[in-house]
């Protein structure tokens, strides 16, 4: 990112910032605490959710879903236990310096394993559900915006829980836009889903408990990049169990389809066999 670009995002985040925290300090809700603390592993669960909540409703709108990255989870759940110390879109710095670019949120991320070109940021606390804080966000008019911006292309969320602070509970999201400049950088990048497909058998990758032409549609887009697959889809779409789908793949499954296969899963030394046999 040439220091042009880099200073612009920069600019933009501060600016955006400086508006969303107004908004962010008036949505607090004056409401009793959930007297369960929720693990680790429920905040995850809950953060997932919050994913889905927020792909929903960019589905109402027409706009594309968001991709979640675990770095940038990660990311958000540092971001919600710093907002415990310091509710703002400025990270806490302990030099007695103002605040300023050195310690926007946006610093949180490097900047080499999430290249964006435009980033923002929601919080939110006082509630453990996903729906009550996404309703939160809902009912303010700068952090939905951010939820509705169709330059985003990738989300992170978070969240913590610490006894001894105000609001118990605290949520971060983070989103970015990826300089589409750059790219092989980004890994484990996922959608999270409401009800996860659950493909009975290899070749099922639907879930509709047979293998047919929707299952060949289905996997031929996510080779375009048109849908992403969650972790047992793709296994169920290795049809050569080889660690990879492929365009190999794909073949296979058209040739079991129209019957010229009598099975799936195959081997690379049975592939290799039908390859010759036409």
């Amino acid at each position: 990112m040439s220091n042009v670009k880099k200073f612009w995002c920069e600019l933009t985040a501060v600016l955006l910032a400086a508006v969303m925290v107004c908004c962010s300090l008036l949505s607090y809700p004056g409401r009793a605490h959930a007297a369960k603390r929720l693990s680790d592993d429920e905040i995850k669960e809950v953060s997932d959710r919050i994913i889905v909540l927020v792909n929903e409703a960019r589905a109402e709108e027409g706009l594309e879903p968001m991709t979640a990255l675990p770095y940038l989870n990660d990311k958000a759940r540092e971001r919600a236990r710093e907002a415990m110390t310091k509710f703002s879109h400025w990270r806490p710095r302990w030099d007695g310096k103002p605040d300023d670019n050195d310690n926007i949120f946006a610093t949180i991320i490097d900047d080499n394993l999430v290249p964006y070109a435009v980033v923002g940021e929601n919080l939110a606390g006082g509630f453990p559900t996903a729906e009550e804080t996404f309703a939160q966000w809902k009912n303010s008019p700068a952090h939905w915006a951010a939820i509705m911006n169709p330059e985003y292309t990738h989300i992170g969320v978070g969240g913590g829980y610490d006894d001894n602070t105000q609001y118990k509970y605290y949520w971060c999201q983070l989103f970015v836009t990826i300089d589409g400049g750059r790219s092989g950088v980004l890994s484990g990048e996922y959608i999270p889903e409401r009800y996860k497909t659950k493909p009975v058998d290899t070749g099922d990758i639907n879930g509709d408990q047979e293998i047919n032409s929707f299952d060949l549609i289905t996997i031929n887009k996510y080779l375009a990049g048109k849908v992403k697959l969650n972790d047992l889809q793709l296994e169920s779409a290795d049809i050569l169990k080889d660690g990879a789908v492929t365009s190999a793949d794909v073949l296979v499954l058209r040739k079991y389809i129209l019957g010229k296969i009598k099975s799936v899963p195959l081997t690379m030394d049975e592939y290799i066999i039908q390859m010759a046999n036409g």
